[in-house]
């Protein structure tokens, strides 16, 4: 007996346009960064992005929604780079997040979504999203060198993930710091210990 994959129905209207997509997401999180969570409206998304309220709302119900697509396009999925040195390994995975932390837009937003967290289960869902997709190189990272045998068994890849991650966003948010090159080299270093 065969079966047969179902097809997606076809798309009303015109395609979705990936560069209004882009502009609208750039848009609201400049608006969030200005204006706080609550004080950010889609009518100023809108008027940032140079469109109508309709252009968003045929794409995203809410700004929930709106802000759950930003997270995830944002932090677009990247194949893990997997030199065999572990060291190094982290390193490329921590420099997209020190890099991405340095954006003015962002770096303005990240206070605003977390204060907002703390209270509304939806911001804590984007964030969650946001965090774990920034993560996700550095998790694999860790679970291919326990793999290999270059750290002990017993290492929790999202403990010594956050530490490291944690650093950075503590550098970023509380000090004013970003993170260059040498400076996430030392807090690898440092969080590894005798595994360097």
């Amino acid at each position: 007996m065969t079966t047969s994959t179902p097809t997606a129905a076809p798309r009303r209207g015109r395609p979705r346009d990936d560069r209004l997509d882009a502009a609208i997401v750039a848009a609201a999180v400049a608006e969030v960064g200005a204006k706080g969570w609550g004080g950010a409206t889609i009518d100023g998304i809108a008027t940032r992005a140079g469109v109508g309220r309709a252009s968003i709302y045929r794409r995203w119900g809410s700004k929930y929604e709106l802000f759950q697509y930003a997270a995830e396009s944002i932090t677009q999925s990247s194949a893990g780079v997997d030199t065999g040195s572990f060291v190094d390994d982290l390193f490329a995975a921590l420099l997209p997040i020190a890099n991405m932390l340095t954006q003015p837009d962002l770096a303005a937003l990240l206070p605003s979504l977390l204060a907002e967290a703390t209270n509304d289960e939806a911001v804590r869902s984007t964030v969650r999203t946001f965090a774990g997709r920034c993560r996700q190189q550095a998790v694999d990272a860790v679970e291919r060198a326990r793999d290999r045998g270059d750290v002990p068994p017993s290492t929790d890849a999202d403990a010594l993930v956050d530490m490291l991650a944690g650093g950075l966003v503590y550098r970023r948010l509380l000090l004013g710091e970003a993170a260059d090159a040498a400076a996430i080299r030392a807090l690898i270093r440092q969080a590894l210990g005798e595994w360097t």
